[in-house]
């Protein structure tokens, strides 16, 4: 829970949160170059390619991260409110972003993009799990006060200046444990193969949908049906999962239809 790798030296310090990021984004692509290259089939030219659409994809994402997050919190205020970030508007903004360059700059045949979202989605999921733990580092993404055994009490960031003589759930680590054992289903499990991204839509939708309810921190406003102690529901977050929930769900279905008409047109 301390937010710096080293304290103040010549005016300099090393966030965690940062760090964090950084190591998220060098394990997701340990993981999804030799996916790329051994399970796809990709050559290294055109792996390389594809690396570099990710890496213009994330800078995109960063900036949509910071838009949506200001978008939201900006309506709840009343006034222009931007300075943070939140994971899921800078998802939509990268995958687009994403999606935008593979079918403009990419030279090579274009192969199944739904294998190279699979590759990518599951390295965004690891890359993801690692994020939550710097945002435990940075005392942000918090959950609301509890008196149980799972609380705990922040000495420094947001938190601590929301709640600071309250333990809060560390709703960060809860977050960051769900993530590791969903890439290990999205790795593992052989009746996930070729459906990691319907699966990760269904899995992190309903599971942000849930968490949202503990989380103690600004979630913004988009609708508010109605108001608990912390939060107006449902918030931004809830929302956009929901959409992910259904579209994942819509990805089945479409998937199964074309399955039976393939198999039709067989006989």
């Amino acid at each position: 829970m301390y937010p710096f790798l080293l304290p103040d030296i010549f005016g300099y310090t090393i966030p965690l949160y940062d760090v964090m990021i950084m190591v998220g984004i060098l394990f997701m692509f340990l993981y999804i170059i030799p996916r790329f290259e051994k399970r796809d089939g990709y050559s290294h030219q055109e792996t390389n390619r594809l690396l570099l659409l990710i890496a213009i994809s994330l800078i995109v994402a960063l900036f949509s991260s910071y838009v949506f997050d200001g978008v939201f919190h900006s309506l709840a205020e009343g006034e222009l409110a931007f300075g943070s970030i939140t994971f899921l508007g800078g998802l939509f903004g990268g995958i687009a972003t994403f999606l935008l360059l593979y079918k403009y700059f990419y030279p090579y045949e274009k192969k199944d993009l739904r294998s190279i979202l699979n590759t990518i989605i599951t390295g965004v999921v690891l890359a993801h799990a690692f994020g939550r733990i710097g945002c435990f580092f940075a005392g942000c993404c918090f959950g609301v006060p509890t008196e149980s055994f799972l609380g705990v009490i922040f000495p420094h960031g947001h938190a601590h200046d929301l709640y600071p003589d309250a333990a809060v759930y560390p709703t960060q680590l809860f977050e960051s444990a769900f993530l590791f054992i969903l890439f290990g289903a999205l790795h593992y499990v052989q009746s996930f193969k070729n459906r990691e991204v319907e699966v990760y839509l269904i899995g992190y939708g309903i599971w942000r949908i849930i968490v949202e309810f503990i989380r103690g921190d600004e979630r913004g406003v988009l609708l508010p049906l109605y108001e608990t102690q912390y939060n107006i529901f449902p918030t931004p977050s809830q929302f956009m999962s929901l959409l992910m929930l259904l579209f994942g769900v819509y990805l089945i279905y479409h998937h199964k239809q074309k399955q039976s008409l393939q198999i039709k047109d067989v006989r």
